[in-house]
């Protein structure tokens, strides 16, 4: 079979199977099932059912300290810091969303942000995920202000003030331009316009495409290990859920790597 009949039929096994896979890590009470996928570990179902009481059990307590909260930045900064202390732990880059509930807490900024947001799903708060080139990091909105959430940052991760807000996003497209600028002559720039001048990514995502940047991570660690067939699996599933242009650019560049031969 050629190297092209192979990767279509690779692709389509795949864009199948990610429709199946994972749905018995699905909950009727959480959106965990979003990122707890059979495709990164092998959980058993008792596993993920304390992860689903542990989540819970936090929820709960967030949703009694917002009926006597005195004010959205107090609550806000609140569940921010409470989050943090309590499920995220140490920093790794490219860790599956399921580290955040074993020992060591294990975390990076898409996994971070989406707890959060799941969080804030859970309490009625509006909120939007930015997609940079390089990081994640969530707005989230209550009584007419925004309020940062950056996962990544345990002890001022969370920010109230609107000038600091503009200035730490300002910082975040800033250091986008500085890698991109850096990195546009050997063509591994995130966004292949930076080519042809300064530019940045910096979408809103939703939940749904946010899971797809949790595969793309997934890719490019596979990918990093030289495993690329296994990274051209998750880039295909990462595609499929959020079809943005950089991850069609990394699925075009992942295929030739994995059936080069």
């Amino acid at each position: 079979m050629n190297k092209f009949l192979l990767g279509l039929v690779l692709l389509t096994l795949h864009a199948t199977t990610s429709q199946a896979t994972g749905e018995k890590y699905l909950s009727s009470e959480t959106k965990l099932g979003l990122f707890i996928r059979s495709e990164f570990d092998d959980l058993a179902p008792e596993e993920v059912k304390s992860y689903e009481e542990n989540y819970a059990a936090i929820v709960n307590k967030l949703k009694e300290k917002k009926a006597t909260a005195k004010s959205d930045a107090m609550f806000l900064k609140h569940v921010f810091y409470t989050v943090h202390r309590k499920m995220l732990g140490e920093y790794e880059q490219y860790v599956t969303f399921s580290e955040i509930f074993k020992k060591d807490k294990k975390y990076d900024c898409v996994t971070g942000t989406a707890l959060y947001a799941l969080i804030l799903d859970e309490l009625g708060i509006d909120y939007q995920v930015h997609e940079t080139d390089y990081h994640v990091y969530l707005v989230a909105y209550a009584g007419g202000e925004e309020y940062l959430f950056e996962s990544t940052d345990a002890l001022a991760g969370f920010a109230w003030d609107p000038k600091e807000i503009a200035e730490r996003r300002a910082f975040v497209n800033q250091e986008s331009i500085r890698i991109n600028t850096e990195l546009a002559m050997t063509g591994l720039a995130s966004n292949e316009k930076s080519t042809q001048g300064a530019t940045y990514i910096d979408n809103v995502v939703n939940l749904r495409q946010l899971a797809g940047l949790h595969y793309y991570n997934q890719a490019l660690k596979q990918f990093n290990t030289n495993a690329h067939r296994e990274a051209y699996k998750m880039i295909i599933i990462a595609q499929g859920i959020y079809p943005s242009q950089r991850i069609k650019n990394a699925s075009s560049f992942m295929f030739s790597a994995a059936f080069e031969d």
